[in-house]
């Protein structure tokens, strides 16, 4: 069984291709009756405006493409009430030989073409942009990390103990220890007096075993978050986990915790 898209697809084909022979057998019989002048300009119209105000495609555009696909839509809609017209001013033998020549060449290169087809095709999401494609990776990154991840899903929410956070270089000790930087989303910005209370709630870790601090050597932007029982270790360790999560800070102070993990 074919996509319910498939048949959507084919049904639009088949109607585009009744309304195109609808409109080349108008235009014929302009040729030879004002009859059906006002009911085809009517007709046009009314498509045009229908086909062009419920299209979600291209109502959804991006603004620099939208007026061209909106004008290639419409295209065949308006060739069809200006021949219409045409036919209805100029009725000469030599007139309507090039009428003639305008009907055919109308139902051949809206029956080609497919305009409709086409202004769909230009009103196509935009691919996104190359600074933005530069920037997917570090995102991917940075929350492929379950405690970055758990972090914005959980602190750094709208209405969260600490929006407009996120959690970056997060660095493992050993199986039972880690620590993490807390960075500011907002360039410029310190990150925001975060409630040790409410991250003690959140966690279940008893608040005496949670710390944020300044991080020697980087300004208010950044702040170091460690969780765990503290304990004795050499300098060695944080020198380590600076090397590695924030290259060129040097760590003046010592304090290593036992990590109980976040979830």
């Amino acid at each position: 069984m074919m996509p319910l898209r498939t048949y959507i697809d084919t049904a639009r084909a088949r109607i585009g291709r009744v309304a195109t022979t609808a409109g080349a057998a108008t235009l014929t019989a302009g040729l030879f009756t004002d009859a059906v002048t006002l009911p085809g300009l009517t007709a046009a119209l009314g498509a045009a405006l229908l086909g062009v105000g419920f299209s979600p495609r291209l109502m959804a555009a991006h603004d620099k493409v939208k007026p061209i696909a909106m004008m290639v839509y419409a295209s065949p809609h308006a060739g069809m009430a200006g021949i219409l017209v045409a036919e209805r001013v100029a009725s000469g033998g030599v007139a309507r030989l090039v009428e003639a020549g305008a009907v055919t060449a109308w139902t051949a290169g809206v029956w080609w073409i497919r305009p409709a087809l086409l202004a769909k095709r230009i009103a196509k999401p935009w691919p996104a942009t190359e600074q933005h494609q530069e920037a997917a990776p570090a995102v991917v990154q940075e929350l492929a990390d379950p405690a970055a991840r758990w972090w914005a899903e959980n602190v750094a929410r709208e209405g969260g103990i600490a929006p407009g956070t996120r959690l970056v270089a997060t660095q493992r000790i050993d199986a039972d220890r880690k620590a993490a930087v807390i960075a500011a989303t907002t360039p410029g910005e310190p990150v925001p007096e975060i409630s040790i209370t409410r991250l003690s709630a959140l966690t279940d870790i008893p608040e005496d075993k949670i710390s944020i601090d300044p991080i020697p050597g980087r300004g208010a932007g950044l702040r170091m978050l460690t969780i765990g029982k503290k304990r004795e270790a050499s300098a060695d360790t944080w020198t380590e986990i600076a090397r590695t999560a924030l290259p060129g800070v040097e760590l003046v102070e010592t304090n290593t915790y036992e990590l109980k993990e976040l979830r």
